[in-house]
């Protein structure tokens, strides 16, 4: 599978038999990686794949000019894309990728240099991690999400606008009018949309109770015109200011959102803006379906060397959980919500932040057990964690929700943030 194509600059001073016997030692190693050479036709790069990352070859040295006439030709500086460039030990090819990436800082640009050898290892930098953070970081430029009416009032740290969101992260903000969503509500009643979705979600449960079938109908009416709304609007994502059908529709968006998540369309309450944007990054950058969860306690000991931290919501994707069962929504007692089990494991803890996005915390966590303590959102996770970043939490907060993923990605995160050139960790 290829996952991302490089461009060769050679001096022209080295033959072309003495360069191309150099570059053979390194091109297996790149395609274990992922790696396609991109040929030359004159200076124009051949079936050139848009939606992957390009990363510049040094291969010797001498080619400072020719590395910047092919950045410049991909636009990269302009696009706000990082500039990869791969070096080697010989042939003056890592102090020519140090001018070059001399030169791209001094122009605003922001990028990184992986050193690889001939026997298939690499420098510090973890190649798979550079590979996935370029390629989301060129995908969040195309990204659509939707702002299903405005963020929750008691969001005041959580309400960014398209300038942020765009500046920061590349992403497009698309704002839907509430009305619009419930035209399309009332529209799929009227047409009686289908049930199949709410089927299998009730045959899979382990029980079903204080909701009823009318708020399952409720339930799936809301889907099919999110669903619509997705369609018509193109979009990749989106946050619901979901409260509002508490007081004008008696339901909640919960099961719904749970729901398009496990579609591929991640989904966000509240009309929380850095949470959304999270939910979705995390996807592109892990491969892993991210839970919007509330800090809902968080016990930090002075002599630990760990903090244990609850969290909860009623939003959960099913794909994420080893089992559930269907309840109301905690907070209305209203609609249909997923009160699931988390597995034990490793999981990522993120949240973005600032007052221009540009602000980014990640902590490593462990899943030790999923309650179902009452007074509390319905799915629950138990959290432990290293004291100190549960302290930052408490001291210097981004804000409310955390978007948590299975798996241990912070490296990968980290790296993210150092390409991007806009966020801090």
């Amino acid at each position: 599978m290829v996952l991302f194509q490089y461009a060769v600059v050679v001096s022209v001073l080295h033959d072309e038999r003495s360069t191309q016997s150099l570059l053979g030692k390194f091109k297996i190693t790149l395609a274990e990686q992922g790696g396609e050479e991109q040929a030359l036709n004159a200076t124009n790069l051949v079936d050139r794949k848009p939606e992957l990352p390009l990363f510049i070859f040094v291969l010797t040295g001498g080619t400072e000019a020719e590395a910047m006439k092919k950045i410049a030709a991909e636009r990269m500086l302009e696009r706000k894309l990082p500039v990869v460039i791969l070096a080697h030990s010989s042939h003056n090819s890592l102090p020519a990728s140090l001018e070059i990436l001399a030169k791209i800082r001094q122009l605003g640009g922001n990028g990184s240099i992986v050193q690889v050898d001939t026997k298939g290892s690499f420098g510090a930098a973890g190649l798979r991690d550079i590979i996935a953070a370029a390629t989301t970081i060129q995908a969040m430029h195309s990204v659509r999400i939707g702002v299903v009416g405005k963020p929750s009032d008691w969001l005041i740290a959580s309400s960014q606008g398209e300038a942020e969101v765009n500046s920061a992260w590349g992403a497009q903000l698309v704002e839907v009018p509430f009305s619009e969503l419930t035209e399309e509500i009332e529209r799929a009643r009227s047409i009686s949309a289908p049930m199949a979705t709410g089927a299998a979600m009730r045959e899979k449960a382990e029980f079903f109770k204080e909701a009823n079938e009318a708020d399952m109908r409720k339930s799936m009416d809301i889907l099919e015109a999110l669903r619509t709304i997705v369609r018509k609007r193109a979009l990749n994502a989106l946050t619901l200011r979901c409260f509002d059908l508490v007081l004008l529709d008696g339901s909640t968006g919960c099961l719904a959102l749970s729901a398009l998540a496990d579609e591929g369309i991640d989904a966000g309450c509240e009309g929380d803006i850095p949470s959304i944007i999270g939910l979705h990054w995390l996807r592109l950058l892990t491969g892993q379906i991210g839970w919007m969860a509330n800090p809902s306690r968080i016990s930090v000991e002075n002599t630990a060397q760990s903090a244990e931290m609850l969290i909860a919501h009623c939003t959960s994707p099913r794909s994420i959980l080893t089992s559930y069962g269907l309840r109301s929504h905690f907070e209305s007692g209203l609609g249909v919500a997923v009160a699931g089990i988390v597995p034990e494991g490793d999981v990522t803890l993120v949240r973005i932040g600032g007052a221009r996005l540009d602000q980014v915390w990640c902590c490593g966590a462990r899943v030790n057990a999923s309650p179902r303590e009452e007074g509390l959102c319905r799915t629950q996770a138990v959290l432990s964690m290293p004291s100190e970043k549960a302290d930052e939490l408490l001291t210097k907060p981004l804000g409310n929700h955390l978007v948590m993923v299975h798996g241990n990605w912070c490296s990968r995160i980290e790296m993210y943030t150092k390409l991007s050139g806009t966020l801090s960790a």
